[in-house]
């Protein structure tokens, strides 16, 4: 990256902070609304990281700027030059994932109950992976991948936020994104739609450590492959990548919860209650399991 573009980049990230105060936000508030770390805003702010084209779109598109509005700002203030074009050497993003719509199992029931599509699961997903590639590109310049810099939970509640992200905006205004760690994950926006829980769990678990609460879930499962997308069961075998495997959708009763021993509150969803919910997303090839049977022998849209 030249001298100029350095510079022009911590521009970006001093403007991304202050508008960020102006605001009122704590650094949890706009990363949750921009979908990304707060890790990552955080390592922004304090010139530790170079923003990528991903993350200063989505931190400016949380702050109710453009890009071009965030750049162009960034610089007038390296040559004072008003009339001058963005010119600024951002970090390139990743190349994008995407989701195989093929995968996508009845999403009918989730329609009527949510007013969501399959296509907005999807686009949930691919959002997910945008976020967590463009974080990964960027510990991996710096020696590592993200998952040697947070452990499985942090990962999972790093999904989940992005997931919960992802799901508001494409819900095309039907739901928002509520604060960090708070329940439930995304508020209705229309009369007669449900509160909504995301929730994540890695492989074969069970969701652990969420509200005893009746009411309208998602849940998705993940594996971690190697960065160029090869899967091996096992946790030997495990790679760095976070890709989602499966997601189920349903209605649950307190009943469906058993209290973990903690003591806090919070609970794990039975297996057979997780069992029972639809199948509205089910990736084959990164199957966990020895082998497949029940409904992953027939498939996402048996």
């Amino acid at each position: 990256m030249s001298e100029r573009g350095l510079v022009v980049s911590e521009i970006v990230s001093q403007l991304v902070a202050d508008a960020r105060r102006q605001e009122g936000w704590s650094l949890d508030e706009l990363a949750d609304r921009a979908g990304v770390p707060r890790t990552y805003v955080d390592l922004l702010e304090r010139r530790s990281r170079q923003p990528t084209v991903a993350a200063a779109a989505s931190l400016a598109e949380a702050l109710g700027l453009s890009l071009s509005e965030l750049v162009a700002e960034a610089e007038h203030g390296v040559d004072g030059d008003a009339d001058e074009g963005p010119e600024v050497d951002l970090v390139p993003a990743p190349p994008r994932r995407v989701v195989e719509r093929a995968n996508l199992g009845d999403f009918t029931r989730l329609g009527e109950v949510t007013g969501l599509t399959g296509e907005a699961i999807a686009e949930a997903m691919e959002f997910t992976y945008r976020k967590l590639d463009v974080i990964d590109q960027q510990t991996r310049d710096s020696g590592a991948p993200i998952i040697a810099f947070v452990d499985l939970p942090e990962l999972s509640s790093l999904v989940r936020t992005s997931l919960g992200a992802g799901l508001a905006r494409a819900s095309r205004g039907l739901y928002a994104q509520n604060g960090p760690d708070h329940s439930p994950t995304l508020l209705p926006l229309r009369q007669g739609l449900p509160e909504l829980e995301v929730e994540v769990a890695l492989e074969t678990n069970q969701p652990t450590s969420i509200p005893r609460r009746a009411g309208v879930y998602l849940f998705f499962r993940y594996v971690l492959t190697e960065h160029d997308g090869t899967f091996r069961r096992g946790k030997e075998a495990r790679g760095d990548t976070a890709a989602i495997w499966e997601a189920r959708f349903g209605t649950l009763e307190e009943r469906d919860f058993a209290t973990q021993a903690a003591g806090n509150g919070r609970a794990r969803l039975r297996r057979e209650a997780l069992d029972r919910m639809e199948l509205v997303y089910y990736d084959r090839a990164l199957l966990p399991y020895a082998k497949a049977t029940g409904v992953y022998a027939r498939g996402a849209r048996a």
